[in-house]
């Protein structure tokens, strides 16, 4: 059997196994970072089902978190919850019930196109903190930040402690290059990573990139977790910005 015929087993077996994978595209933890020992995140949310971890999330207003919509597409609104100012999985923190769970109609679940969700709460936190958003392409060469409890490595385990790392945005063109064949590098995404050093992996799905100061993206798909060949993808969030206004006024 081939190496691809391999892979593609393996991930039908996990998709049916766990349902943390859809097709080529899946979930995404921080692999060469650094844990996060003290709360300098206070936008950073992480996404519950049923109690268990799932994706990672960010507070855009005192009662609404962004963040992917792969993470809530086959879950329950009445079973998810978010737990906001905490840097550890054995810390609940402030959690909430999420009221609504709005996905886009542009949304593709098998390219995982304009890949944004926004998820209104049950009642507000009055002390969050939000993260403002980057409505404007970030140039090529950028170091961002990204944050999120998911593998450190390719095949591995949730991190319990928050991690951090600063990885480079890659060209479009680029990106596309490096995924023909295997996935569609659209206008609504943008990739980044250290090929080989510093990814975003299993577990990351639907935490922020945050770039100048800004959230840029919204971690989204890639192959694999840390290779040379192939960067992490995310929403771009200069492209997804009428959904989020739009979905932020109806529940203003």
């Amino acid at each position: 059997m081939c190496q691809f015929s391999r892979q593609l087993v393996l991930q039908l077996i996990l998709y049916f196994a766990i349902g943390h994978i859809y097709g080529k595209q899946v979930f995404k933890s921080i692999v060469g970072g650094g844990a996060v020992i003290q709360q300098k995140y206070p936008y950073y949310v992480r996404l519950h089902y049923r109690g268990e971890f799932k994706c990672g999330g960010s507070l855009v207003r005192n009662n609404a978190v962004l963040t992917a919509a792969h993470c809530v597409e086959d879950f329950s609104v009445e079973e998810l919850s978010i737990h906001a100012d905490t840097i550890n999985l054995d810390d609940n923190g402030v959690v909430r019930t999420i009221k609504y769970a709005l996905v886009p109609k542009e949304y593709d679940k098998e390219t995982k196109n304009y890949d944004v969700a926004v998820l209104i709460l049950s009642s507000a936190i009055p002390s969050a903190s939000v993260i403002t958003l980057h409505k404007t392409a970030v140039a090529v060469g950028t170091s961002c930040l990204v944050i999120g409890h998911g593998y450190t490595k390719e095949n591995g385990v949730v991190s319990n402690q928050l991690q951090e790392i600063h990885v480079p945005v890659v060209s479009r063109k680029v990106c596309q290059h490096k995924y023909r064949g295997i996935g569609a590098i659209t206008q609504y995404m943008m990739c980044a990573s250290e090929p080989g050093r510093k990814d975003s992996c299993s577990g990351d799905s639907g935490g922020p990139m945050i770039c100048n100061g800004k959230q840029a993206g919204i971690v989204s798909w890639g192959m694999g977790c840390g290779r040379v060949e192939y960067p992490s993808v995310y929403t771009d969030i200069s492209k997804v910005h009428g959904f989020i206004e739009h979905a932020l006024k109806l529940y203003a």
